[in-house]
């Protein structure tokens, strides 16, 4: 599957993107460089290569960057399904959620500003079941 989706990208197949795209499509979240450098520790990937392989990906529009609430970048794969993450604001758990209630909204969202909606994301901040339980 990665060696498909590199070269449908016309992107060269070496074994640190290869272990990139591995990392980031088991990942359940998005993950900033320095997890997937730390997931890949004992395949002697550095942290530069992971760097230039991440923006490589995003530029190809394999992977998708964003911000989280850290001020961090955090990087994941494009998928076909939206992809809704609860984060406990106590502990940072991160739990997907499955369906998008968005769909309509952004319907409304073109109508009203004109703008054609590629793709969203969506973090809801909250307390989690054991956090409040604490």
């Amino acid at each position: 599957m990665q060696s498909d989706l590199l070269s449908k990208h016309n992107l060269k197949k070496t074994p640190s993107r290869i272990e990139v795209l591995n990392v980031l499509e088991k990942a359940v979240s998005p993950l900033t460089a320095e997890e997937v450098f730390y997931m890949l520790r004992k395949k002697n990937v550095d942290l530069s290569t992971i760097y230039r392989t991440l923006n490589a990906f995003a530029d190809a529009n394999i992977i998708k960057k964003e911000v989280n609430n850290n001020k961090e970048n955090i990087f994941s794969i494009i998928k076909e399904e939206d992809k809704h993450i609860l984060v406990c604001t106590k502990c940072n758990k991160r739990v997907e959620i499955a369906g998008c209630p968005y769909h309509e909204a952004n319907e409304k969202i073109e109508q009203e500003t004109g703008f054609l909606i590629n793709d969203h994301t969506t973090e809801i901040y909250g307390i989690c079941p054991e956090c409040q339980s604490k």
